[in-house]
């Protein structure tokens, strides 16, 4: 058995981004007034090295995050921040939670990113533990090993759940 779960970023984030990048060089061209040259050198200076490393962060990278699972384990692999392999034998419990419970409150982030809903990253959680979260939404798995927590929410949740338990059979 081998099935790929995705965990991309809503499609409106990188719309959103776009729009800004739009706003920001409106009003660079709009408070220079100084003509056709200095107005392109500060969008070219400024503008498009922010908007190609956001557009990197917030459409290329989460666009790759996703959790295969297989009979030997887990495989996670959430760019920039977080990789995991994760065999069977080292979990020791799987259940749903939801990252809005006071339990999995993030105390400290190590490296974390979070826009739109969408989360990604190494944190510490109230608790101690640390944890790995790449997730969509605040419903997420909780894979439980003796180091730490992976709180997995793929699009659909429900077949992540569903390959998880067929799996460690």
């Amino acid at each position: 058995m081998h099935s790929i779960h995705k965990i991309p970023i809503t499609p409106l984030a990188p719309i959103g981004l776009l729009a800004f990048v739009a706003a920001v060089s409106a009003a660079v061209a709009w408070s220079f007034r100084s003509g056709l040259t200095w107005t392109a050198i500060c969008l070219i200076v400024v503008v498009a090295p922010l908007a190609l490393l956001y557009w990197y962060m917030l459409f290329v990278n989460p666009r790759r995050a996703a959790v295969t699972v297989a009979d030997e384990g887990l495989l996670l692999a959430a760019p920039p921040f977080a990789s995991a392999v994760i065999p069977w034998a080292a979990v020791h419990e799987t259940f749903e939670a939801d990252l809005l419970d006071p339990e999995f409150a993030i105390a400290k982030s190590k490296k974390f990113m979070q826009f739109a809903g969408y989360r990604s990253g190494v944190v510490e959680l109230v608790n101690g533990r640390e944890a790995v979260i790449v997730a969509n939404r605040p419903q997420v798995l909780c894979v439980r090993t003796e180091d730490r927590d992976y709180l997995i929410g793929p699009s659909d949740l429900d077949a992540l759940v569903r390959d998880v338990a067929q799996a460690r059979q």
